[in-house]
């Protein structure tokens, strides 16, 4: 397997707002400019060129491996403290490009293939670089004891139930709301260059994986079919009795 390094200022971008953005492990993911909404949907309109953007907030090297729609896209060197973000697949320089499942562009470009379960599913797998543990001596500290109010609270801690994590929410039924599945293909031609970077003792332990789910919104589409001028078919109320 062939891990990818980026190469430029136009490979590292700055991030999304955390507000869009889901979490957990010590990495992130979003799509560049597109809100999460808190259920890891993310409201897109067809034919949107977009791009894959994750962070790494360990202190070392991770691999992100990037998957849509079912089919691996590529796997991309994070280094320690590092935001990227991608908008074309290793094999090909099209920019990603996301259409509705069911248009006639959609279809062109495998949607009838594509399994319900992968339709939009934005998946990335960061394996972090093994931990460099140096050992540090400990200075001489006092034995202490623990007084009866905090083994208590020791006590009731850790029975509190735990906090729902991402996993947990992303199983939870979609917004009721008209959303349509769509998918992702290629389109124009992206700029961005990607190197060759070494391998690393992967920590498969603490590896982590975060999914989004791109959907269409027909309500962020522009109206593109006829309408009438404002007030063609008013009807006024027929005269006093």
């Amino acid at each position: 397997m062939t891990v990818r390094a980026l190469i430029g200022a136009a490979a590292i971008a700055l991030f999304a707002s955390d507000a869009y953005a889901i979490s957990g492990g010590g990495f992130s993911l979003s799509i560049r400019g597109q809100g999460e909404d808190g259920q890891g949907y993310v409201r897109m309109t067809h034919g949107t060129t977009y791009a894959i953007c994750f962070r790494n907030d360990l202190g070392r090297a991770a691999d992100a491996e990037v998957s849509i729609d079912g089919l691996p896209m590529g796997t991309w060197r994070l280094t320690a403290n590092r935001s990227a973000c991608v908008e074309r697949p290793v094999a090909d320089t099209g920019q990603f490009t996301f259409y509705r499942a069911d248009s006639s562009e959609g279809y062109a470009v495998g949607s009838g293939q594509i399994a319900r379960s992968d339709k939009g599913r934005v998946s990335v797998r960061f394996i972090p670089e093994v931990e460099r543990v140096y050992p540090v001596p400990t200075p001489y500290a006092p034995s202490t004891r623990y007084g009866a109010e905090q083994e208590m609270a020791n006590d009731s801690m850790a029975g509190a139930a735990p906090s729902m994590d991402y996993s947990a929410r992303s199983k939870m039924s979609p917004p009721k709301s008209r959303l349509g599945a769509g998918v992702t293909g290629l389109s124009g031609e992206s700029g961005q260059r990607f190197g060759t970077a070494g391998s690393i003792d992967r920590d498969w332990t603490n590896a982590v994986t975060l999914e989004l789910r791109l959907v269409h919104d027909p309500r962020l589409e522009p109206p593109t079919d006829p309408r009438p001028l404002p007030g063609r078919y008013d009807r006024l109320a027929p005269p006093p009795v």
